[in-house]
């Protein structure tokens, strides 16, 4: 909700941004572009010559099938190391890389975002007792070394890796706005950002739906800093918490919706399911849970050999046993009433090699 009830200081409206040098930028640019070559031209020529291994064969139909005439394929092989090291090279670079830009700048960084923490009072709860799951210690998501919770920079380079993933000329929240176009259309008295990170598109909510008292949770502490000194330079009064997703510490039929971007192939179906029960209970009858989720394609076994071949290139440690999940049957399980699953911002169809990603949007209501 807007700000009202405190004083805002100057030092929490002043956007905290890392100094970017003129060859970080254009060094991650090169890298988005690169990116876009990968995701397009190169995937499309994989397509053309993965057809051309075949010899005229009918086309295999599992990803068992396709794995042998893939693996051989020259862009194949370009396409998985790209894929591995322009992540690797985005974040560690020793004098382009985001954790070169945020190291260089973290004394003042850090000063920024405690001076504001400081003032925070009851709207940001850390606990710094929190037992952190072993899923989550164990991997390094998306090749951010470390994760996103053992530095105090850890929010602020993980904001950065994901506007430089985005083009320049991109809006990176633009995603949030197509995910709440999808959520039916009333009022919201409370609503949670489920796994909030850096807070965006807790902003982006409340820009869509004032009528809203925000909550942000998360089990990092440097992203929920970096998201409540976001949601204080936007002038807004919102309540962030540190908790374990699996152990909500907010009473039932407390929320009215819960949202979240991308989160289920991050988590381990045996955690996944033990959070949606918690969603569950949080959750007013009638609220829902909803947002967009990765998953292979659901009849191309080409792209889904693809989208497979990210869970070890890029980290996605658990992502082979989210696309194995009957997730409708986890939700019900749950104690969700109903669940929907539907195409999210489709490719063309037709055009098999075009992008080898395929998204759903998940709509859960209690």
């Amino acid at each position: 909700m807007p700000d009202s009830g405190f004083e805002t200081r100057r030092n929490e409206r002043d956007e905290l941004r890392v100094r970017e040098s003129r060859d970080f930028r254009a060094y991650q640019d090169y890298l988005r572009v690169t990116r876009t070559f990968m995701e397009g031209p190169l995937v499309q020529s994989m397509h053309k010559n993965y057809m051309a291994a075949l010899g005229g064969r009918k086309a295999p139909k599992t990803q068992q099938d396709v794995w042998p005439v893939v693996d051989d394929l020259l862009e194949f092989q370009l396409y998985s190391w790209a894929y591995r090291h322009l992540q690797r090279f985005k974040y560690h670079r020793p004098d382009v890389g985001i954790f070169a830009a945020v190291d260089a700048d973290a004394e003042r960084l850090a000063a920024e975002l405690d001076a504001v923490a400081a003032t925070a009072g009851d709207r940001l709860k850390l606990n710094p007792k929190i037992k952190l799951p072993e899923y989550y210690r164990m991997v390094d998501f998306h090749q951010h070394s470390g994760g996103v919770y053992s530095d105090a920079m850890d929010g602020v380079a993980y904001e950065l890796g994901r506007r430089t993933t985005t083009p320049s000329h991109a809006d990176p929240n633009l995603m949030y706005r197509m995910s709440f176009q999808q959520f039916p259309d009333r009022q919201y008295k409370r609503a949670l950002d489920w796994g909030t990170g850096h807070g965006q598109g807790l902003l982006e909510w409340q820009k869509l739906h004032p009528e809203s008292e925000c909550h942000g949770v998360d089990i990092s502490a440097p992203c929920l800093k970096l998201a409540y000194k976001r949601s204080r330079e936007a002038g807004y009064s919102m309540r962030f918490a540190q908790m374990d997703l699996e152990h909500l510490e907010y009473p039932d039929n407390h929320f009215d919706v819960a949202f979240h971007l991308f989160m289920f192939h991050e988590i381990p179906p045996v955690n996944l399911a033990a959070m949606l029960k918690e969603l569950h209970r949080v959750l007013k009858p009638g609220g829902i849970f909803a947002g967009p989720e990765f998953h292979i394609h659901p009849t191309d076994p080409f792209l889904q050999v693809i989208q497979t071949s990210h869970s070890w290139t890029n980290n996605e440690t658990y992502a082979s046993s989210w696309y194995a999940l009957d997730f409708k049957k986890a939700a019900k399980k749950a104690g969700f009433s109903k669940v929907s699953v539907t195409p999210f911002a489709p490719r063309a169809e037709g055009k098999a090699g075009m992008s080898a990603s395929y998204w759903n949007f998940y709509l859960l209501e209690k």
